[in-house]
């Protein structure tokens, strides 16, 4: 069944789609319903941007936009402590990457409907992110350009898996601007979804929440880094979910955490410009949720024995979230199917683990149990 219809919706959409000139009354008669029923269908089907206008214009639905960065990840292990000014040996693996786009598979691989919006170079980095991304992801709002390099991301890890320091050539992002998102402002307003990260820049940022809040787009948005949080502008009204750690929020707010009261006060202010829900993660730690209601939750993820690489920990858990948003599972839900993808990503050695599936997916959530404290 098409992503978010009832069973009723699909049928009508279905017959408009053979006939976009069917008028209400003959829908009605070959659905056997009432003419009064049939209005109320449609109208829904107009909101979900199912269609537009008459005679019924059929849009070319993507279920979820992800707007932002696509990169070639090039992650080196240390396996001895990092000596400075000598080689250090290594364990060094390739892997395709990027915020938006590590998203953008993982909800793919959970058959979502998602496309990706973002620039690339025309180089062989840009056809390795093809070969992985294609099977999962619409591609075609990517556009290459002349004289770039495709974005490359290199992370150097710690005996123990954690990153110790990391090195980003995002200089294409730069022509991620208000006026690029413009130009594809009709696919986007036809979307249910947006995710975006922060590697737009800041005009490009601006747009994207003018769009969500003007056509009423649910948009999660996703920190990159701290030096990436002043891409951000002062008024965040059209955010719906901001997912972002506590060192980014305190760099945004200039604001450092010394107790628990400080890293509460911090979720507020996120709500206080105007974003609707935040979570704010602080690794293996609990993380907080708090709502344009300012109630607050906390939830303990789970103790994880065999984590591997936690490259991907923050994209996996945001694409777990969305899932769960797109299942309309209610939000301390949505966000145990964050906990529950972060889980077991980090047991992977790929920034989007090979193994993930709707079903198993849907099973595993049931193996974490509840993370929620309070």
């Amino acid at each position: 069944m098409t992503i978010g219809l009832n069973s009723n919706e699909k049928r009508v959409l279905d017959l408009i789609k053979q006939d976009p000139f069917l008028t209400q009354a003959k829908l009605a008669e070959v659905l056997s319903i009432n003419r009064s029923t049939l209005a109320n269908i449609v109208s829904s089907l107009t909101q979900k941007r199912y269609l537009q206008g008459r005679a019924y214009i059929v849009n070319e639905l993507t279920d979820i936009f992800c707007i932002g960065a696509m990169n070639i990840d090039r992650i080196f292990q240390l396996k001895a402590p990092l000596l400075n000014y000598t080689s250090n040996p290594v364990n060094s693996t390739i892997t395709v990457g990027g915020v938006a786009r590590n998203v953008a598979e993982n909800l793919g691989r959970m058959e979502l409907s998602v496309s990706l919006l973002s620039l690339a170079g025309s180089d062989a980095d840009f056809e390795e992110i093809k070969t992985v991304t294609q099977p999962f992801v619409n591609l075609d709002h990517v556009k290459t350009l002349e004289n770039h390099n495709t974005s490359s991301y290199t992370a150097i890890l710690g005996e123990n898996g954690q990153m110790e320091v990391a090195f980003a050539d995002m200089e294409i992002c730069d022509q991620m601007n208000g006026e690029w998102v413009s130009s594809y402002q009709l696919p986007i307003q036809n979307c249910q979804l947006i995710a975006m990260d922060l590697n737009l820049n800041k005009s490009g940022v601006q747009q994207v929440i003018h769009l969500a809040k003007k056509q009423k787009i649910p948009l999660v948005v996703i920190p990159v880094s701290g030096p990436k949080m002043n891409h951000l502008p002062e008024d965040l009204s059209g955010i719906t979910w901001l997912v972002v750690n506590q060192d980014e929020s305190e760099e945004f707010f200039k604001r450092k955490v010394e107790n628990e009261n400080d890293f509460l006060h911090l979720a507020h202010l996120w709500i206080e410009k105007g974003v609707e829900n935040v979570i704010i993660t602080r690794g293996t730690n609990q993380l907080l949720y708090v709502n344009k209601a300012k109630k607050n939750t906390y939830f303990q993820p789970p103790r994880n024995p065999n984590v591997i690489d936690v490259t991907g920990a923050g994209d996996s858990f945001v694409a777990g979230l969305i899932y769960g948003l797109k299942k309309a599972y209610p939000p301390n839900e949505a966000i145990h199917y964050g906990i529950t993808n972060s889980y077991y990503t980090v047991q992977s050695a790929s920034t989007v683990r090979q193994n993930l599936q709707a079903h198993l997916f849907e099973q595993e959530r049931q193996t974490i149990g509840n993370c929620e404290i309070h």
